[in-house]
């Protein structure tokens, strides 16, 4: 059964409604286990406690190096992936997100009837995949408005240099070295992007979700910082508008501040806090980065794949998870309510 993000709360739902209300969230293989543990309650306010932290989960991580070699140790995303899939689901905050708000509140909501400049945000490639406009809460279209109903932005300037680093070709390791390391699950992500290839995918996706869905200028460019930075500085000075540019690269940063670039880095957190108190929105949010990072995650009763044998264009697109619910109490809950919201959705 595929399920879209927006309707993993279902799933939530179903394990809430059958007495299953602290879900741990594991890998398949026992070594490296629990990541991480929802305690649902409250719609708004429910908590996740972080089983490993990043320093413990890289340490399972070396150690299916020690056991299994390149292939499964590389199909697990990397200690500091781990730390930012917490922040892409809304989780974790960004490291420095009291300077972040300090910036935002002097360049967003510009007011266009007084003659301000319209507003446009960009991100570098390193920040594709992370959700950060929905995290930083500048999205032109969901992002929170001030007290005139002004949007924090008026659109993207998304970079043709950036698009052209996402596009890339994505590696492939055999399931079967998968299989062995960590179980028959692994059999299914045959012909499947492997370990950071997945998180580079999500990247492209959101890249063209932004096309597709919002307001954006495209600002031709080569790849690389130098040639990304100096076409959106002739953007910032040859239309009526302003950039907004986000990286998690120092350098990158500096280089745009010194081309008088409205700039600032996103800083990621070294680590994950023991535990963090979210709405099931964040929660979902999170488990859909997660899955897709690792693969596949096992909940009580349901079993969540971010990618399988077939996975097309259209489904990545379409933000599907596949589900193999293992409780014939749970599956038909699934289905009747995913069908429900369908419906109300369509209304």
């Amino acid at each position: 059964m595929e399920i879209s993000r927006r309707h993993l709360t279902v799933v939530l739902n179903a394990l809430y409604d059958s007495g299953v209300t602290s879900i741990p969230v594991k890998h398949p293989y026992e070594e490296v286990g629990e990541l991480f543990r929802i305690e649902l309650g409250d719609y708004q306010e429910s908590t996740v406690r972080f089983t490993q932290g990043a320093m413990s989960y890289r340490e399972s991580r070396d150690t299916v190096h020690q056991q299994f070699g390149e292939d499964p140790y590389e199909d697990l995303p990397g200690h500091t992936d781990y730390v930012k899939a917490a922040v892409a689901g809304g989780l974790v905050d960004p490291e420095n997100q009291t300077e972040i708000d300090s910036f935002l509140d002097r360049h967003t909501h510009p007011d266009l009837t007084a003659g301000h400049n319209p507003v446009m945000v960009a991100y570098d490639t390193n920040l594709f995949g992370f959700r950060i406009p929905e995290i930083l809460d500048i999205d032109p279209v969901t992002g929170s408005t001030d007290g005139s109903g002004r949007p924090p932005a008026n659109g993207y300037a998304l970079s043709g240099g950036v698009k052209e680093e996402l596009d890339w070709y994505y590696n492939r390791f055999s399931t079967r070295s998968l299989e062995d390391a960590f179980g028959q699950e692994f059999a299914r992500l045959k012909d499947q992007p492997a370990g950071a290839n997945r998180m580079g995918v999500l990247g492209l996706y959101e890249f063209r979700d932004r096309m597709a869905n919002r307001a954006v200028d495209i600002v031709p460019s080569e790849t690389g910082d130098a040639d990304i930075v100096d076409a959106y500085e002739r953007y910032d000075k040859e239309n009526r508008k302003r950039i907004l540019l986000f990286s998690n690269d120092y350098g990158f940063v500096d280089r745009a501040r010194s081309q008088d670039i409205w700039a600032h880095h996103v800083a990621f957190p070294v680590d994950l806090p023991r535990k963090a108190t979210a709405p099931w929105v964040d929660i979902v949010n999170t488990l859909y980065v997660m899955t897709v990072m690792f693969g596949v995650l096992v909940l009580p009763k349901v079993t969540l794949y971010g990618v399988w044998t077939g996975k097309t264009g259209l489904e990545w697109q379409r933000e599907q998870l596949d589900i193999d619910v293992r409780s014939p109490v749970v599956e038909p809950r699934i289905k009747r309510d995913v069908t429900l919201v369908k419906q109300f959705e369509e209304l």
